[in-house]
């Protein structure tokens, strides 16, 4: 455990959602905190334009996390915050999407709190209603998914295969975090479950950002469009009906531009 013999003149620690990357998506409350930050730890999914928000006097240290390159261990990062909370007064660790959404945020709250640090959870757009309000389609429908599971494609320890084996996806819309490098277990898992090889898929990848690149395909098919376009991370998978919602809502939009505008 971390000492905690300078708590009672620590500042606070606060750990904040940065939303999927649009700068526009983030909460009043986020803007606030960020706005009066001493400093800031960011993670590497935080776009430099909500990086341009910060107070200009705000010390930024880049703490990302990113599966097969060098990165922070967690256990560093919950050291340099209590490190930090005793020598300013508000301390911002910025987290894309959600916090508490496959955002770590649970074992930095304990660490804090344990060591006798004030911190607080300011709540985020996650990255899944980030892409269903971006390319406007809805993550439930009645007609289409009555159920969504938001589920992550690695464990702590690797691969996660145990929330895809014996998974229908009829009536549901799988949101995959961190699934691109695992797509071909999930797939497999799902084929294996009994899911239809026609079963849709969309891969967004950079969500929201003007380098948005969107992906569709089914369960058959999906490995093979990633590899021909290269699709690289960060990328969220969506599967299920509503991925063809998205599709035929494309085609009404599409439409528009066959009709001649007149004022």
């Amino acid at each position: 455990m971390i000492s905690s013999k300078n708590s009672n003149r620590a500042g606070a620690v606060y750990l904040v959602g940065a939303g999927p990357g649009d700068p526009e998506l983030l909460t009043v409350k986020a803007l606030k905190i960020l706005r009066k930050a001493d400093i800031v730890f960011y993670d590497d999914l935080v776009s430099p334009r909500i990086l341009g928000v910060c107070r200009k006097k705000a010390e930024l240290v880049y703490v990302g996390k990113r599966l097969g390159q060098h990165s922070c261990l967690q256990e560093d990062i919950n050291s340099r915050l209590f490190q930090a909370a005793s020598e300013h007064k508000i301390v911002a660790r910025l987290k894309g999407g959600d916090p508490s959404v496959f955002g770590r945020v649970g074992e930095e709250y304990s660490s804090l709190l344990a060591n006798g640090i004030q911190c607080e959870i300011i709540a985020g757009i996650t990255t899944a209603s980030g892409v269903a309000s971006s390319l406007g389609f809805p993550l439930t429908h009645r007609d289409y998914a009555r159920e969504i599971l938001f589920l992550s494609g690695h464990k702590k320890d690797g691969a996660n295969t145990d929330s895809f084996r014996n998974l229908n996806c009829i009536g549901k819309t799988l949101v995959v975090y961190m699934g691109l490098n695992s797509l071909d277990t999930i797939v497999s898992e799902l084929l294996e479950s009994g899911n239809s090889e026609t079963t849709k898929i969309a891969i967004i990848q950079n969500a929201t950002l003007s380098s948005e690149r969107v992906f569709i395909g089914n369960l058959e098919n999906i490995q093979t469009i990633v590899e021909e376009n290269q699709v690289k991370s960060p990328a969220l998978l969506v599967v299920g009906e509503i991925v063809g919602f998205y599709s035929e809502m494309e085609k009404l939009k599409n439409s528009f531009s066959e009709i001649p505008q007149t004022l």
